[in-house]
């Protein structure tokens, strides 16, 4: 079943109907759905809609609707079960940040937050390429929420969010004993709201450790002996943090 994303101003739940409109449109009809075939449908939002084509029109490919009639509403369908946030240090080549949101969102991430961090190499990310890119891949992966891309910032600025949310914070570091694992501290955390942080290339600084576990209660935590490219680490982390 091929998923489409619809405008919540475009949903009429009482009246079990939905208007594609748009590229969505034009997608329905490249991917030839016909009449009468059954699509899923996403807000983005929280919810996923089982639904009907009933009929489509085109003037032009601006113009173009699908007009479809719900047959289930799906709340939170393809979420986890756990809420976990990834505060990623920024990825100097954009083919490979664009892979890591890609990855990250069919895992089940909440919240990605690009920060820039002393040994990061990249001062700027292209922002609404990465909610393209997080667009397609909730398409692929067929989930009711779009992850939230926060603009980039520093990364005592997204501690400083995770930890007034309350967040068990994990931070990735070399220098911790390979045998202190994340997926042992992640076993005995149960259902907590979690973040992950990632640094860059060269890793994160003493100062950086410092200010993390210091300040913001941060745990020093390894994925093992070998030594990982960021956004591997990243994957790696959220695919053990990330339940259900």
């Amino acid at each position: 079943m091929e998923c489409f994303i619809v405008e919540q101003s475009d949903v009429r739940e009482e009246e079990l109907s939905l208007t594609l409109v748009g590229d969505e449109a034009h997608h329905v009809r490249v991917l030839r759905v016909r009449i009468g075939e059954q699509i899923l449908v996403t807000n983005l939002l929280g919810t996923c809609y089982e639904c009907e084509l009933t009929s489509q029109t085109e003037r032009g490919k601006k113009e173009q609707e699908a007009i479809c009639r719900i047959l289930a509403v799906c709340p939170s369908l393809g979420e986890p079960a756990n809420s976990v946030w990834l505060i990623q240090a920024a990825i100097a080549q954009p083919a490979r940040w664009e892979w890591l949101l890609e990855k990250a969102t069919e895992l089940g991430v909440k919240v990605i937050m690009p920060v820039t961090t002393e040994r990061t190499e990249r001062a700027t990310i292209n922002h609404a390429r990465g909610e393209r890119v997080l667009r397609a891949a909730v398409k692929q992966t067929k989930r009711a929420n779009k992850p939230w891309l926060k603009e980039l910032s520093s990364l005592e600025e997204a501690l400083n969010v995770a930890g007034s949310e309350k967040r068990l914070i994990f931070i990735l570091h070399e220098a911790t004993n390979p045998d202190d694992l994340l997926q042992k501290h992640i076993a005995k955390a149960a259902d907590e709201s979690v973040a992950i942080v990632v640094g860059p290339e060269g890793g994160f600084t003493d100062n950086e450790i410092k200010l993390a576990t210091q300040t913001y209660g941060a745990i020093p935590v390894s994925l093992g002996p070998r030594r990982l490219r960021a956004e591997t680490a990243a994957v790696a982390a959220l695919a053990l943090a990330i339940k259900g």
